[in-house]
C-alpha cells in the first residue's frame, strides 16, 4: 500500500491479476478533493492502465459519513481572492481531465459510494462503468447555493435523468438517498455497507480469465450482493417536478411553483429564490445544452463556464456566506433573476482557454 497525502492506493492479489483499490482518506474534510489528490489519482490510474495484470479498479472511502463532500472549496476561494486565477484554472483543468480519464478507463471501474457524496465526489464516482452505493448515500449538487454551477460532468448525467429530475436536482441542490439515485439512473446497484468485504472477496476469488466479458461478470457479482432500498420519495414527486420544471425559464419555473398550493412547491420556490440568480440561469441553460452533448463536450463547456465564474463575484460571495463567515446572507450580483440578461448568460458559454482532453 502506498500513501500519497490523503489517498491510499493498494493492489490486492486476485485470480490471474490484482484489484487496484483507491481509498479516500481525509475524514477531517469529509474527503474533499484537493488538487494534490486529483493529481495523485490521475498519476496512479495512468500507471495502472499500463499494467496488464490489473483486473479492475475500486474507488471507496473508509469514512462512514462520507464518500467525498466535493472539491476543496476553501482552496478555490482563497486562490481567487488572491487573484490567482491560474490556480483555479489548473484545478478545474486537472479535475475534468481526471473525470475524462475515468470515463474512458480501459479497465472496469467500480465506485463504492457511501454517505455524503457531492460535487467533486460525484465526478469521481458517477463516470465509471459500475456505480454502487450503500443505503447511507446522500447525493447532492448544491453549487447554485454558493454562486457556482453543477459541474464535474453535471451537464451530462443530470440532463439524462428521467423527465425534469435533472434540472430539479441541479437547480435546487436537494439531497437524495440511494433509492432516489437508483430511480434517477445515477447509480446501478445499492449494496449494504457491511457487504463490501464479501463483494470484494468474491471479486478477488473470481477467475476472470474464464469469462467472455469482464464487465458482465462484475455486474453479476454486484447483483448478488445488491439490496432493494426503500421506495423512492422522489418518484412520488415526479409528476409535480415534470410539470413545473419544464421549459427554459427559471423565472417561469419559480412562478409555476408559486402558483401551486402544495406546501412542498411553496417551500421549493422560496428556496430557489435564495440561490444565486446568475447560477440558476446559467445552470438551466447548461443542462438544456447538455442533453445533446457527449461527456467530452460537456466537460469542455463546463471548463469554460467555470473560468467565467472564477472571474466573477458570486462564487466568492456564496462561499463567504455559506462557509467562511457563515452568515447565510449572500449579496448576489445581479441581485434578481430579472436583472440577469440573456446576453450575460450567453457570455458564460463563450470559449475561454478551451480544455483539450486529448493532450498528454
Amino acid at each position: 500500500m502506498t500513501l500519497f497525502n490523503d489517498v491510499l492506493f493498494s493492489e490486492e492479489e486476485a485470480q490471474h491479476g490484482f484489484l487496484g483499490v483507491i481509498t479516500l482518506n481525509k475524514p477531517q474534510a469529509y474527503n474533499a478533493l484537493s488538487h494534490d489528490m486529483i493529481l495523485h489519482i490521475t498519476q496512479q490510474l495512468d500507471q495502472w492502465s499500463k499494467n496488464k495484470h490489473l483486473l479492475t479498479v475500486i474507488v471507496r472511502s473508509d469514512f462512514e459519513k462520507a464518500f467525498c463532500a466535493g472539491g476543496d472549496i476553501r482552496f478555490l476561494y482563497d486562490a481567487g481572492k488572491k487573484g490567482d486565477i491560474d490556480a483555479l484554472r489548473a484545478f478545474f483543468h486537472d479535475e475534468y481531465k481526471m473525470i475524462h480519464q475515468i470515463h474512458t478507463y480501459p479497465k472496469p471501474w467500480i465506485s463504492f459510494i457511501n454517505g455524503i457524496t457531492m460535487g467533486g465526489g460525484v465526478g469521481l464516482s458517477l463516470h465509471g462503468r459500475h456505480r454502487v452505493a450503500t443505503e447511507t448515500l446522500r447525493f447532492a449538487m448544491p453549487e447554485c447555493a454558493i454562486g457556482f454551477f453543477p459541474d464535474v460532468g453535471g451537464s451530462y448525467f443530470l440532463s439524462r435523468c428521467p423527465g425534469e429530475l435533472g434540472p430539479y436536482l441541479g437547480l435546487s441542490g436537494e439531497s437524495i438517498n440511494a433509492a432516489d439515485a437508483l430511480y434517477c439512473g445515477l447509480i446501478d446497484q445499492c449494496i449494504a455497507a457491511e457487504n463490501y468485504t464479501a463483494m470484494k472477496v468474491q471479486l478477488l476469488n473470481t477467475d476472470f480469465s474464464k469469462v467472455s466479458d469482464i464487465n458482465t461478470a462484475i455486474t453479476a457479482i454486484l447483483k448478488q450482493h445488491a439490496i432493494k432500498p426503500e421506495a423512492s420519495a422522489l418518484a412520488e414527486k415526479r409528476e409535480l417536478i415534470d410539470k413545473h420544471f419544464q421549459g427554459d425559464s427559471i423565472i417561469r419555473i419559480i412562478c409555476n411553483l408559486q402558483q401551486d398550493a402544495s406546501p412542498w412547491c411553496q417551500e421549493l420556490a422560496f428556496n430557489l429564490q435564495q440561490k444565486s440568480p446568475l447560477s440558476l440561469k446559467v445552470t438551466l441553460e447548461q443542462l438544456r445544452r447538455g442533453r445533446s452533448l457527449t461527456l467530452d463536450a460537456c466537460l469542455k463547456m463546463e471548463y469554460t463556464i467555470a473560468q467565467h465564474f472564477a472571474a466573477a463575484t458570486d462564487f466568492y460571495e456564496g462561499v463567504r456566506a455559506q462557509i467562511v463567515d457563515k452568515d447565510k446572507t449572500p449579496h448576489w450580483q445581479p441581485a434578481t433573476l430579472a436583472a440577469v440578461s440573456d446576453e450575460a448568460v450567453a457570455a458564460y458559454f463563450k470559449a475561454k482557454n478551451p480544455l483539450n482532453l486529448s493532450e498528454d
